[in-house]
C-alpha cells in the first residue's frame, strides 16, 4: 500500500485558506466546515497522485477543487507535499504564486 506524503502548508496558502474559510463561514452556517472538508479531501487526492495534475510553471502542479472556485498550487518531493497557494480562480492567473 502506498504511503501518503506528509503535507506542509506554506504561510501564503495558510492565509488564503483562513480568508476563504471565514468568508464561507459568514455566508452560510456550516459552509466553512464544508470548505475545510473539501480542502482535506483535495490534499489527500494530491498526496496520492502528485504527478496526475496540470503543470504550472517549472516547479508546480495545480489541482482544482470541484465545489469551490480554488486551485491548489503545490510542489512535491518523494516524502513531502508543499502547498504553496490556495488560489481563487477569479483572480489574475499571473498572481498565483505572488505574495499579496
Amino acid at each position: 500500500m502506498k504511503k501518503s506524503l506528509d503535507i506542509q502548508i506554506e504561510e501564503k496558502a495558510l492565509i488564503e485558506i483562513k480568508e476563504a474559510y471565514l468568508w464561507y463561514k459568514n455566508q452560510n452556517k456550516g459552509l466553512g466546515k464544508i470548505f475545510e472538508a473539501a480542502l482535506d479531501e483535495a490534499f489527500k487526492t494530491i498526496s496520492n497522485s502528485v504527478n496526475g495534475f496540470t503543470k504550472f510553471g517549472k516547479h508546480h502542479n495545480q489541482f482544482p477543487m470541484d465545489r469551490f472556485p480554488f486551485v491548489k498550487l503545490y510542489e512535491a518531493t518523494k516524502t513531502m507535499l508543499f502547498i504553496d497557494a490556495v488560489f481563487h480562480t477569479s483572480r489574475n492567473p499571473k498572481d498565483k504564486l505572488s505574495s499579496k
